[in-house]
């Protein structure tokens, strides 16, 4: 939390604002909100709002508005509109276009793309009230947050392996996003913000729905992936479970990313997932099954948010340490990324190649970089490597690899292919 104060000391009028409100909601947990939405469409916050939706790109909704459409006719034309809207309290925003990205094991995730207008709105309201959640969230969530990550949580278990906490427990909530009561959720919100206005402003894009297949879908739970705020909402509603188990910290340790989530005990792991089930069952929500197991970290590894964990004897130490590396779910969505960009069909320059495929590397790399990964990535560096040789040899109508007329020299240093595998501390074994 002290880190979130710190980011937000600056002359920046919007994290000014974010400052003051994180101050209060730190001084005095009890304190209830009454007064924001006249901050929603202040006009540096729908600025700020909207740098942040156009710095994260992203596809049109249902209206087919681009961000070039919206330059095209004026930045300020647009966000005084949606700042009369909201005064005005005529705003209404429209469903989010459904669409479905594959997964690793064959299904299909929904993902929920609001109109770029409706994004900057949730941006808005996200900025005045997640510094006041924010006050209240417990350590152990680290998904959506600010200065938190999946690799502090993934550090954080393996610190927690070291220590001893060796019975684990691993889960993830079922349809998670698509299965939060919105009246509970509000009810939720209600104990800190009481603002009606807010209320109704978050009530409208939890009412908002789908359009699929030009059918609009509208439920009474749920808060779509692809939404801004409906990260900040999940987790506010999943407060509920990091509040109950802070008693048991000292027995056992949660660790969750959104939905994901992980409970690291010494011992009583039944008693604790009796416990984990009770809260979840408090919130109605489920576990899903199919993902839910206790195991013993000291004969059995196991996944956590793309890294593999296991106990194994250090060769320096000469005792069982944890060693965590990128798993083979994560390594198989690298290669399959890289088989897409480095496609010997595509009638593009291998210069082209490498350009795109630069960030995609280099991204799984950075975030793989603080584990035990020396060796998967050699692999992936092999596997790159091999694939744009092979590109370049059947442009030119030939079989194989071309080890000598491609070198690693003419790849890393003509081709500018990426290069940097460092790991930042730890050691392979």
């Amino acid at each position: 939390m002290e880190e979130l104060k710190s980011n937000l000391t600056t002359t920046d009028t919007v994290q000014e604002l974010q400052r003051k409100l994180f101050q209060k909601a730190k001084s005095n947990a009890d304190f209830r909100f009454y007064a924001l939405y006249d901050k929603v469409y202040r006009i540096d916050v729908l600025n700020k709002a909207w740098e942040r939706v156009k710095s994260n790109k992203g596809a049109s909704g249902v209206d087919g508005e681009t961000f070039e459409d919206i330059e095209q006719q004026g930045i300020g034309q647009f966000l005084e509109g949606i700042q009369q809207e909201l005064k005005a309290k005529i705003y209404r925003p429209q469903p989010a276009k459904r669409v479905y990205i594959p997964k690793p094991d064959g299904t299909k995730r929904p993902l929920s793309i609001p109109t770029i207008k409706d994004r900057v709105a949730q941006t808005a309201l996200k900025l005045v009230i997640e510094p006041i959640f924010e006050a209240g969230f417990e350590d152990c969530s680290y998904g959506f947050r600010p200065n938190k990550s999946s690799q502090q949580a993934a550090l954080e278990v393996r610190k927690l392996l070291n220590f001893g906490y060796k019975e684990v427990i691993e889960t993830d909530i079922e349809d998670c996003f698509g299965s939060i009561p919105h009246r509970e959720l509000l009810d939720m919100v209600a104990k800190r913000v009481v603002d009606g206005n807010i209320l109704w402003l978050i009530k409208l894009f939890l009412k908002a729905g789908v359009m699929e297949d030009n059918n609009r879908r509208i439920d009474d739970k749920g808060t779509p992936q692809g939404g801004v705020i409906s990260p900040l909402l999940a987790n506010i509603y999943l407060d509920h479970i990091d509040k109950g188990w802070k008693p048991l910290n000292n027995a056992a340790r949660l660790i969750r990313y959104a939905d994901d989530l992980v409970i690291m005990t010494k011992y009583h792991s039944e008693e604790t997932m009796a416990k984990l089930k009770d809260l979840v069952t408090q919130l109605q929500l489920r576990l899903k099954k199919g993902k839910t197991r206790i195991l013993n970290a000291e004969s059995e590894p196991f996944d956590f948010l793309g890294f593999t964990f296991i106990r194994a004897l250090s060769r320096n130490k000469g005792r069982t340490t944890t060693y965590f590396y990128p798993s083979h779910k994560a390594e198989n969505a690298i290669r399959g990324r890289i088989r897409q960009v480095v496609d010997y069909r595509r009638p593009v320059k291998v210069e082209n190649i490498v350009k795109e495929l630069t960030p995609v590397v280099r991204g799984w790399v950075n975030y793989f970089r603080i584990a035990n990964s020396s060796r998967k990535f050699g692999k992936i560096k092999f596997y790159t490597a091999q694939r744009i040789r092979k590109f370049m040899r059947r442009h030119r109508g030939k079989v194989g690899y071309g080890y000598k007329q491609y070198p690693d020299t003419f790849l890393y240093q003509k081709l500018g292919v990426y290069n940097d595998y460092c790991v930042s501390w730890a050691k392979t074994f």
